[in-house]
């Protein structure tokens, strides 16, 4: 098949091809496309069957559910993990903050993100240091932070995990 062969199949496929001359004596003379015409003509003739919507209804029903649709454990861990850490951190609080409480959260939380920064860089400072700078670092009331970023490591390694499990075994959980 040369390209003047896929152009007149383009040309035929689109409804294009019938009226120009070119292309029916290229018809002609090609039999390939002379057979690739004649079978556009027999299924331009044909119509699709109607559809019993019982046998539809029937179908769907013995199909498996798919992927997405089935509800496990593990889909909701997440959110479930997720709603224990509000909940944790309003039974810090004692309750939800007041309205006034709430306008100063921004300034709370440059205040926290400030300190979680600083106890990264002396965690770091203290990992390089050796065995003595950690200890200083447990001291100074830094130990908090040592068992959070513990606790940080061991759940992102385990989201780590679990998304490898899932792309090796196709998506599912």
């Amino acid at each position: 098949m040369n390209e003047s062969c896929a152009e007149i199949r383009r040309r035929l496929e689109a409804g294009g091809a019938a009226s120009d001359a070119n292309a029916a004596a290229h018809i002609q003379a090609c039999e390939g496309c002379r057979a690739h015409a004649a079978i556009l003509a027999v299924l331009g003739r044909l119509e699709p069957p109607q559809t019993d919507p019982a046998a539809v209804r029937r179908i769907m029903a013995a199909l498996p559910p798919a992927g997405w649709q089935r509800r496990r454990l593990a889909a909701w861990l997440p959110l479930a993990a997720g709603l224990a850490l509000v909940g944790f951190g309003m039974a810090l609080l004692g309750g939800v903050p007041a309205p006034t409480a709430v306008a100063g959260l921004p300034a709370a939380l440059g205040g926290v993100l400030g300190w979680i920064a600083s106890s990264a860089l002396d965690a770091l400072a203290a990992a390089r240091g050796g065995a003595a700078a950690a200890r200083m670092l447990a001291a100074a009331g830094g130990v908090w932070f040592v068992v959070w970023l513990a606790l940080t490591a061991l759940g992102g390694g385990w989201a780590v995990v679990s998304l490898v499990a899932r792309a090796r075994t196709g998506g599912r959980p």
